[in-house]
């Protein structure tokens, strides 16, 4: 793990106690572009397995304790599950030690961009959200 990826503060655990789709800050899981800590995450905690190709919020578990969380893409391939550990697109099997102590908490459905920070890129696609002052980024 990037040393920029780890948190402040002990993660939070969002896995055990929270169920259904959530809205959570992003602030421990910088994730290059896509993720920034000051987005908004809806996650859909009850998610607890790689079905499909999709961004999920991960936990990283030592001697019982969640010490690292964030977001990662995988994609789900006839050859294995591929894991995107630095969002730059270097695919790698999800296997050693993240597929050992990671722990998926859910799957990110959507991110929220602060409308001040959006940034059109080759990309990103922004969609206005109806609910909010955000706007809604896809990679």
């Amino acid at each position: 793990m990037a040393n920029a990826n780890l948190p402040q503060e002990p993660a939070h655990s969002y896995s055990s106690p929270v169920i259904g789709e959530r809205l959570i800050r992003a602030h421990d899981c910088q994730y290059r572009s896509l993720v920034e800590p000051c987005d908004l995450l809806l996650v859909d905690f009850d998610r607890h397995t790689i079905q499909y190709s999709s961004l999920y919020l991960v936990e990283e578990i030592q001697d019982g304790k969640v010490v690292w969380m964030g977001c990662r893409n995988f994609d789900v391939a006839i050859s294995g599950v591929k894991v995107d550990e630095t969002g730059e697109g270097d695919w790698k099997p999800f296997a050693g030690h993240a597929a050992r102590h990671w722990r998926i908490a859910g799957e990110v459905k959507e991110v929220f961009k602060p409308a001040s920070r959006i940034t059109q890129t080759s990309q990103s696609h922004p969609v206005r959200s109806q609910k909010a002052d955000v706007e809604v980024c896809y990679g």
